[in-house]
Formats: C-alpha cells, sequence, structure tokens
C-alpha cells in the first residue's frame, strides 16, 4: 500500500500542471460573463416580479438541491473518478443558462436554479481534483492562483455589463449576458474534456467499488466527527455570515440609495481588492501557516457587516460606505476560501474527499438556506440592516473558534 501511495504521488506531480492549466483555462472563459450577470441577478429577478421573500426562496430551493445532489456526486467522484463527471455536468449547468436568458417572469428563475444545482453534483469531483492537484507545499500558492488569474480577467467584466444595461435597460442586458454565459460554457466543456485529467488511479477506484453507497458514507461520516468536526464547524457558521448578507444588493439599491450604475462599479472595485488579497494570502499560508490568514479573513468579514450593519446611522457617502463594506467583506471572503480549501485538503486524505466535500455542502446548504430564509423574513419584517447584526455575531464565533478550536496544519 505505502508503495502505491508514492506511485500515486509520482503520478499526481506529473499531472497536477494539466489540471491546474485545464481549469484556471476555463474559468478565464468562463467567469467573465458569469460575473457580468451576477451582481444584477437580484434587480433582475425584482424586475421579472420577484420580492425579497420571493428571492430567498429561490436561494432556498438552489442550496437545498446543491446540497442533496452533492451527495450523489461525491459518491461519483470517489467510486468512478472526477473528470467525467465534471465534463458531463459542466454541460448541463451551462443549459440552464438559457433558462435565465429567457424568462419570462421569476417563477422560471426558480426552474433555473434547480436545474443548475443539480448539475452542480459535479462539485465534490471539481473540488477533489483541485485538491489533488496541489502538492503540499505549493497548495497555497495554487488554491489562489485558482482564483487569481481567472477573476483578474473577469474582475472588470461588470463594466460591460455596465454598457448593455445603459444601451439596452437592465432585463435586456441580463437576458443577453445569460445566453453568452451559455454560449462560453458550451466552450469549456471542450476545454475540460480536453486538458483534464483523471486523479482518481485505478487502483484506488476498484477497491472503492467494493463498498456501497452507504458504507461508503459512514465511513467518511466517522473521519468528518473524528478528524474535522471544528472545521466543519467554522464552515457551517461562516456560512450564516454569507446568507444572512446575501441580500446585499438590494439592500444598498433599494434601502441604502446606491444607484445602480454605482452598484455595478462597487462590484467591479470590491471584487478587484478581493482578487488582490488572494496572491499575498497564498504565500503567507504556506509560509506562516493556515491559521493566522484563517483569522483574518473571519475578522475582516466580521468588520465589513458590522458596517453595513451601522451604515443607515452613519452621515457619510452612501457610495463609499458601501464601498468600504463590500470591500472588507470581498477581501476576507477571497481570503477565507483560501483558508478553508488548503486546510481541508491538509486534513482529508484523497480517496475521501468526494464524500467528504459533499457531507460538508449538504450541512452548509441546509444551514444556508434556513439562515437565507431567516434572512428575508429579518429584513421584511424587522429592518433591512438587522440581517447583518447577526451575520457579525456569526462572524465573531467563528473567530473564537479557530482561535481555539483548529490546529495549525502546514
Amino acid at each position: 500500500m505505502e508503495i502505491f501511495d508514492e506511485q500515486e504521488d509520482e503520478y499526481l506531480r506529473k499531472i497536477y500542471k494539466w489540471n491546474v492549466f485545464g481549469l484556471i483555462l476555463s474559468w478565464i472563459i468562463w467567469w467573465p460573463f458569469q460575473f457580468m450577470a451576477q451582481p444584477y441577478f437580484q434587480l433582475y429577478a425584482t424586475e421579472l416580479g420577484a420580492t425579497p421573500i420571493i428571492l430567498a426562496v429561490i436561494s432556498v430551493v438552489s442550496t437545498i438541491t446543491i446540497g442533496f445532489s452533492r451527495i450523489i456526486g461525491g459518491y461519483i467522484a470517489d467510486r468512478y473518478g472526477r473528470k467525467k463527471i465534471i465534463v458531463y455536468m459542466t454541460a448541463l449547468f451551462s443549459l440552464s443558462y438559457l433558462i435565465y436568458a429567457f424568462s419570462p417572469n421569476w417563477k422560471w428563475l426558480i426552474i433555473g436554479a434547480f436545474l443548475s444545482s443539480v448539475a452542480l453534483l459535479y462539485q465534490p469531483a471539481l473540488w477533489s481534483i483541485m485538491s489533488d492537484s496541489t502538492p503540499k507545499e505549493k497548495r497555497g500558492k495554487i488554491f489562489s492562483l485558482f482564483d487569481f488569474l481567472p477573476k483578474v480577467i473577469s474582475c472588470f467584466s461588470p463594466l460591460v455589463a455596465i454598457y448593455f444595461i445603459t444601451k439596452y435597460t437592465l432585463v435586456p442586458a441580463v437576458q443577453l449576458i445569460y445566453f453568452l454565459s451559455f454560449i462560453s460554457g458550451i466552450l469549456v466543456v471542450g476545454i475540460r474534456a480536453i486538458f483534464l485529467k483523471e486523479t482518481l488511479l485505478r487502483r484506488k477506484h476498484s477497491e472503492s467499488e467494493q463498498i456501497s453507497f452507504k458504507e461508503a458514507y459512514k465511513m467518511a461520516l466517522n473521519f468528518v466527527k473524528e478528524k474535522i468536526i471544528y472545521l466543519l464547524l467554522i464552515g457551517t457558521i461562516a456560512n450564516v455570515t454569507f446568507s444572512m448578507s446575501f441580500l446585499t444588493p438590494i439592500y444598498s439599491v433599494y434601502f441604502l440609495g446606491v444607484t445602480e450604475i454605482q452598484w455595478g462599479y462597487i462590484s467591479v472595485l470590491t471584487m478587484f481588492l478581493g482578487i488582490i488579497a488572494t496572491i499575498p494570502a497564498g504565500f503567507l499560508i504556506d509560509r506562516i501557516g493556515r491559521k493566522p490568514i484563517f483569522i483574518l479573513s473571519e475578522l475582516l468579514h466580521l468588520s465589513g457587516v458590522l458596517l453595513l450593519f451601522t451604515a443607515p446611522y452613519m452621515q457619510l457617502s452612501v457610495f463609499m460606505l458601501t464601498l468600504v463594506a463590500v470591500g472588507l467583506t470581498s477581501i476576507g471572503t477571497s481570503i477565507y476560501v483560501i483558508s478553508m480549501n488548503t486546510i481541508t485538503t491538509d486534513l482529508v486524505p484523497l480517496r475521501l474527499r468526494g464524500r467528504v466535500n459533499s457531507i460538508i455542502g449538504l450541512i452548509i446548504s441546509i444551514t444556508s438556506s434556513l439562515t437565507t430564509l431567516a434572512a428575508g423574513a429579518i429584513y421584511s419584517f424587522i429592518g433591512p440592516n438587522m440581517p447583518y447584526l447577526v451575520a457579525a455575531i456569526a462572524a465573531l464565533f467563528a473567530v473564537l473558534t479557530i482561535i481555539l478550536k483548529i490546529p495549525e496544519t502546514k
């Protein structure tokens, strides 16, 4: 077994550059169009008749479906391999953009959200192939490259969205962007089919085929409980913070008074800040350790949501205040993703990565769904800024848990 592990490590070191290149290239092509649409989805849905509660329902449908899809996807990734499920489900995900592009009302957006969430059953396989393709001594740097290179290309794409909105108005512009997302997604299918290399070796594949679905997940659950239960807790708490903040576009435009065009500029600038932060974060994670950077990510997010909570009471420029607040959360989120991925990869063995990722994803999805519904209700019935107070409390709890319970894995 030790000889096989050495052979496996040697094989992964030979092919990891192909996977890094293939994934980054596919994201460079696809993300610009996705990033154009992202800041405007809630505004687009609102124009199609959605209310804050309906937006919460769409989010819940998406997150619950993703959670259960990942359970199937995680098993497939650990039993049959990573590459095929990534390629096939990338194609299905791309098709879902056609529904978004031609939706006559908000009800069709729920159908699109459901279909795209089913397709995302490939996420455990995608995370596994990313993790399998990061040698430990380069792990922070490679995870930061996964984020940095595609996002640095994509960060100014919302400016193109602003141009489309100025020329065509909001709804036709966003529909055009979704159609372009479909076209670029089909191109990405071909790139992933050509460049990605399977990372689950044949012997591992054969061993995993002897384990039933039930036994496979029993093994993964035992690992989660024994080895990474506090990491799962932090992931869950952090996603409470993210979910409580999911109405930030609506909050900024319709409550704080930022214009649609200003929101586009805020999206571009804060995305750029998040991107810039990934490179030094990746190097620092490999150099000084995972834990200090992990703590920093949550402190930044805490600062951002506190600013958003206090924004209505502050006599400052709404545009600048929103820019700073969203900028802090953007930087914090970018650093959090790299830190979390690096620590999880350090702790989870290759043979369990698909299933463990799907378990974590399911628990986080359920929590996020409930939190998103709560955020929509709090926004509508208690106060638009109150979800950010809950988010701040959750972020503080996450900081304390990292300090007290997470070991250094460098």
